[in-house]
This record gives structure tokens, sequence and C-alpha cells, in this order.
């Protein structure tokens, strides 16, 4: 085993310091996601065999909601109809929405999504990507992005009434 010593005096060894770094380096991932910050980009296999980027509709001059959700997650189906109407009150050239399945089988995101009336572009089969990037513990979880691609708001204040609240404010 090897010691490695730290500032202050303690001794790690070279595993407890990569354990440490690597939190370290989670923690500041979590923390660049926070509200103000640009967003992180990932990129997801489609079905299709395309590839889908979070950078093929944030960044690009319009507010994106992007709602991380899965097709077996009540709570996630009862906020489909509060982003829905946002998006048909709101759709255009300032505002779209984009609904990223996570945690999901394909197949059961396309009957869900079929089902619930979502009409607006997603990113599918994204599992457990864009929840380690954005520090995502649970779901739906909803994350607006700014026409230039920065964090104006996210978790609960977007869900609900609070979501129209949030977008008429801003738009």
């Amino acid at each position: 085993m090897i010691a490695i010593t730290a500032c202050g005096g303690k001794k790690k060894t070279a595993q407890a310091a990569n354990e440490t770094q690597a939190q370290e380096t989670k923690v500041s991932m979590v923390a660049s996601t926070d509200e103000g910050a640009m967003f992180t980009d990932f990129e997801i296999a489609q079905p299709d065999g395309s590839v889908a980027k979070l950078s093929d509709y944030v960044g690009k001059g319009k507010y994106i909601l992007v709602d991380f959700w899965a097709s077996w997650c009540g709570p996630c189906k009862r906020e489909i109809p509060n982003i829905k109407a946002a998006w048909e009150k709101y759709k255009g050239d300032k505002f779209d929405v984009l609904s990223v399945a996570v945690w999901d089988k394909v197949e059961d995101t396309a009957v869900a999504a079929k089902e619930l009336g979502v009409e607006w572009n997603q990113i599918v089969n994204a599992q457990q990507v864009p929840t380690d990037i954005y520090g995502i513990e649970g779901i739906p979880h909803l994350i607006l992005f700014g026409p230039d691609g920065t964090i104006v708001k996210r978790g609960d204040a977007l869900r609900g009434p609070g979501l129209d609240e949030v977008l008429s404010a801003i738009l």
C-alpha cells in the first residue's frame, strides 16, 4: 500500500485519494449544472441508429424546457399535462420542450409518449447519462434552459402551476 501525504499532514492511501478525487469531480460536475451555469452536453444513441445531443436543442436561441421522465413514473405522467399546456401556449420562435426518457425501456417510452400525447421533441434511451451529469436523483425533473444555453431554472419551481408562472414571467 502506498501512502500519500496531503496538506495538513493527513495520510491517504492511493485508492482513497482516487476515490476522493472522483467524489470531488462528481460534486463539481453537479455544481456546474446549477442555475446560471452553461448547459453540459450529452449524446445518446437513438433506436433508429441516429445520435441525439442535448446541444441539438439547447443553446439555439430559444428557451427549452427539458423534462427528464420515465414511462413507469406516476408523478412523471401526472406532470405531462402541465408540460403539454405550456408547450401549446408558448411554443414557437422563443420556446420549445424536449422530453428525455431516463431509466426506462425504449418500447415502454414509446407507448407512454403516444398515450400521453407527447408531440414535442424527445430523446429516448438516455438511461442514467443525463441524470448523472445533472445530479438528478428523482424524476420528473424539469430544467429550463435560456436561449444561450444557460440554466434559468430547475426543479420543483417548474412543476404544476409553477411552470406557467415562470414561463409567463419570462416569455
